[in-house]
């Protein structure tokens, strides 16, 4: 019934667009079976270069969520560990190699993921996006960032001697987009899931914040572009929730947004679902329109994070959790990974992230 649902919403839409009264642009009005939009000869179409990378905090969030709290110990053992591996975890030196990629495909909009800041006793340890904002401005490719900053806390842990080495730490993770000189943005925000996990973190009671972020653009020919960038949750059943989830708030924006006179030319969704392909979320983005960009060139597994260490050569990407989907699309000219194999720096071999960086290359065939 929801695949139902959607291929007539596809329907209406295109005829819609079709109607649009501006005579100098064929827009594609055919749909195959699977939903797709068809491009259509002659017909004018909009590339876009899309990219997304969970630049990973760079240590086992479960030392920050899940330990005995019964035991000040423990506590304070386990946060020594925790900022010990985010500092050996070289997070200046992975920015930078990360800019460097980014740099280089140049996308047009980039989903960032776990977009870490983290400080000890007042001293940072590693800002994220502060870093990869001042790397791509020296790489010569600036954009402008909208950063959405979750789970923020700060934590104060005592010594477990009643010593000196009492620990405050300032921690948070998020989401954040890059978005290129080619659009303006005409509006943004983010909205917060309802399915969440409550957490003890640190002996402070909270919930994992994830959120959809998303953003409105347009650019100077008049293509509009709606962009999602999210990071569902790790448990399965969170995971399906938040899918769902998703499903309905973006078709609840996008509708909001149409009844403001925009006219949607097309949809983009980045992320980490946490799920391997073929799963249920991927059954509930699919049935609910949205095409993904790697399934569409079929080219091998497409692997995107692994375990092990960042300074490990050996270590290997072995799931598939990061997504580029679309709507409005008539065509994938390309989708490929980068970030899949160790740099050698001058201290040693380093990943940028536990994760690979995806790339897509897409043509947008609905105008307004």
């Amino acid at each position: 019934m929801r695949q139902f649902l959607s291929h007539s919403l596809w329907f209406c839409w295109i005829a819609l667009v079709s109607c649009s009264g501006n005579p100098d642009i064929l827009p594609p009005t055919n749909v195959d079976r699977a939903g797709h939009v068809e491009c259509q000869k002659d017909a004018r179409t909009d590339r876009v270069t899309a990219a997304t990378w969970n630049m990973a905090i760079g240590f086992d969030v479960s030392d920050l969520l899940f330990l005995n709290l019964d035991s000040l110990r423990v506590i304070h053992s386990r946060t020594e560990k925790m900022l010990g591996d985010a500092v050996r975890a070289l997070p200046r030196l992975r920015i930078h190699l990360m800019a460097q990629e980014i740099a280089s495909n140049h996308p047009d909009v980039v989903g960032l993921q776990e977009t870490m800041h983290l400080s000890r006793n007042d001293t940072l340890i590693a800002d994220f996006i502060d870093t990869l904002q001042s790397d791509l401005v020296a790489l010569g490719v600036p954009y402008q960032i909208f950063r959405r900053p979750l789970n923020e806390a700060t934590l104060h842990i005592a010594s477990p001697t009643g010593g000196s080495d009492t620990i405050k730490m300032n921690f948070h993770e998020g989401q954040a987009l890059l978005v290129s000189k080619r659009w303006t943005v005409v509006q943004e925000g983010i909205i917060p899931f309802r399915n969440v996990i409550p957490v003890n973190m640190l002996g402070l009671n909270t919930v994992t914040d994830r959120s959809a972020q998303w953003a409105w653009l347009r650019d100077s020919s008049g293509f509009q572009l709606e962009v999602w960038n999210t990071h569902l949750e790790v448990l399965n059943a969170q995971i399906i929730g938040q899918a769902g989830e998703f499903t309905s708030v973006s078709d609840s924006l996008r509708a909001v947004m149409i009844a403001k006179g925009f006219s949607p030319s097309g949809r983009l969704f980045l992320g980490d679902i946490n799920s391997v392909s073929k799963t249920a979320a991927d059954s509930i983005l699919t049935q609910a329109g949205w095409f993904d960009s790697w399934s569409e060139t079929r080219w091998g597994p497409g692997f995107t994070y692994g375990f092990g260490s960042f300074r490990d050569s050996a270590r290997v990407m072995t799931s598939r959790f990061d997504r580029i989907l679309s709507q409005g699309t008539c065509g994938v000219d390309t989708a490929y990974l980068r970030g899949t194999k160790a740099v050698v720096t001058d201290s040693g071999p380093l990943f940028p992230s536990d994760h690979a960086m995806i790339v897509s290359k897409l043509r947008y065939g609905i105008r307004p």
